[in-house]
């Protein structure tokens, strides 16, 4: 990421600079006292591991009591950033349904965000923000999310991969067998925590539950079992306002599912699928249909309706797998532009 693509000098009234190295920007803080927090080993060396590998910077929150997200670690591969980032760990903890770290905490499921605004992140520096690509990624340990670890890259750059996000969840499942040992510690009421002086490689094999596994007997639950289809799913009801939308489905609509959900699919498409303005066939209803992201960017998206009914055969709604068609579209675009330019020649 260039020197000025995540943070930016900001003019504020009313703060203070801050004491900083030589050559760095000058920086400001809001007057009021920050949080004073340490980074723990073993989020801080995930935070780093995730800039590297992943993005430019990478923030972790943990899930602390009453399911707020408090910072935890933060790092950035440019080190005059790095040092404007480290504001970060003075923010207050972010209520437990905060915009997406809030999402990634209640689906248990990584999700990719382009061109988000990092206040929207809850990333804020006190000094500015731009648009960044984001990608949010749960760590595990049995079963529970515990912390949220997420990977910024400038928005001019490329978005994330679903290869970078499996390696962002990787790095993840690091950090939950560093924790491991300490978080058996205090279920089984043993002590432990972050200032016991125990590193991420001192741990208790037994008690290092890790992400959920596949062996015989363990069912997974249907809502993860929805976040990991790879397709985006869209269940309205009788009068089409939306009932549930998967981590897929929040990626393309660029919102997240606490502001999807309850909202009529009209809200964010142009015509919906006739099946969920409520005319009824039991066949599957396909058709594209067009969407405008928040940013302005329009996406088309191949939908594939089909009726929910209950047990007594009652209509309870509409059931809408999604995929991204846009270079699709784009390609027959230019395909019929071309039709007249060659009708001209001849």
């Amino acid at each position: 990421m260039s020197a000025g693509g995540l943070v930016e000098p900001a003019h504020a009234v009313g703060t203070a600079p801050l004491s900083q190295p030589v050559g760095t920007p000058q920086l400001s803080v809001e007057t009021t006292a920050p949080v004073i927090r340490t980074e723990d080993a073993v989020w801080a060396r995930a935070a780093r591991a995730g800039a590297d590998m992943v993005g430019d910077a990478c923030v972790v929150w943990r899930v602390i009591e009453g399911g707020e997200l408090e910072p935890a670690a933060t790092f950035h591969r440019d080190r005059r950033l790095r040092y404007a980032l480290g504001a970060f760990m003075g923010q207050p903890a972010l209520p437990s349904d905060a915009r997406w770290p809030g999402q990634i905490v209640s689906s248990g499921a990584p999700a990719r965000v382009r061109r988000v605004r990092l206040g929207e992140l809850a990333v804020d520096t006190a000094i500015g923000m731009r648009r960044a690509h984001a990608l949010l990624a749960p760590v595990l340990d049995g079963g529970r999310v515990v912390a949220v670890i997420a990977a910024l890259r400038d928005s001019s750059e490329p978005e994330y991969s679903l290869r970078e996000e499996v390696v962002l969840r990787r790095v993840g499942v690091k950090a939950a067998s560093g924790i491991g040992a300490r978080l058996s510690g205090w279920r089984a009421g043993r002590g432990g925590g972050d200032g016991d002086g125990r590193d991420g490689d001192d741990r208790d094999p037994a008690g290092d539950e890790g992400p959920p596994s596949d062996g015989a007997g363990w069912t997974p639950p249907p809502a993860w079992l929805m976040d990991h289809v790879g397709v985006g799913v869209w269940v309205a009801d009788r009068h089409g306002d939306t009932s549930y939308v998967n981590s897929a489905m929040t990626e393309l609509l660029g919102l997240p599912a606490s502001e999807v959900v309850g909202r009529p699919m009209r809200d964010f498409i142009e015509d919906v699928p006739q099946m969920v303005r409520g005319e009824y066939c039991m066949d599957a209803e396909r058709c594209d249909r067009r969407l405008t992201q928040p940013d302005g960017r329009h996406v088309w998206l191949e939908m594939t309706s089909l009726p929910l009914i209950d047990d007594a055969g009652a209509r309870r709604g509409t059931v809408n797998t999604v995929i991204d068609v846009t270079e699709r579209k784009q390609v027959e675009l230019a395909a019929r532009q071309r039709v007249p330019r060659a009708h001209r020649r001849s």
